[in-house]
């Protein structure tokens, strides 16, 4: 009987083993899509701030260069709200895994909840 024990609480082991190692890989492939586009917006501020230091020493009329600042801000605008819903997305499509890994787990759990149990006959107590 007492194997019956060991060997669900091995089963119960194994099972949270695969699945925390599921929600690791979800969450490091949710940081890995988020680095990535930290790593291009840093690339496209750096981008724009070389654009802005050229157009700063190359014109000479205000005019121009307030037009062309102007441009730049927009296009700075537009980008970061691109940015963003990226990362929205990619937060939201991680929010659908999670829930998903989440609903399996308690499905998972539900069953070994009412699966049978076996009772361990008392010893009798004759002295």
């Amino acid at each position: 009987m007492q194997n019956d024990y060991v060997e669900q609480l091995t089963k119960v082991g194994k099972t949270s083993f695969a699945s925390l190692q599921k929600l690791g890989a979800i969450n490091t492939k949710a940081l890995q899509k988020l680095m990535d586009l930290q790593f291009k917006y840093a690339s496209f501020n750096i981008e724009t701030g070389i654009e802005q230091t050229k157009l700063l020493t190359s014109t000479t009329n205000y005019k121009d260069y307030l037009s062309a600042e102007s441009e730049i801000a927009g296009e700075c605008s537009t980008k970061a709200i691109d940015f963003t819903k990226q990362a929205a997305s990619i937060m939201s499509n991680s929010c659908d895994e999670i829930v998903s890994w989440l609903e399996k787990g308690f499905e998972s759990a539900e069953v070994n909840v009412k699966a049978p149990v076996k009772r361990i006959p008392k010893k009798s107590t004759v002295t």
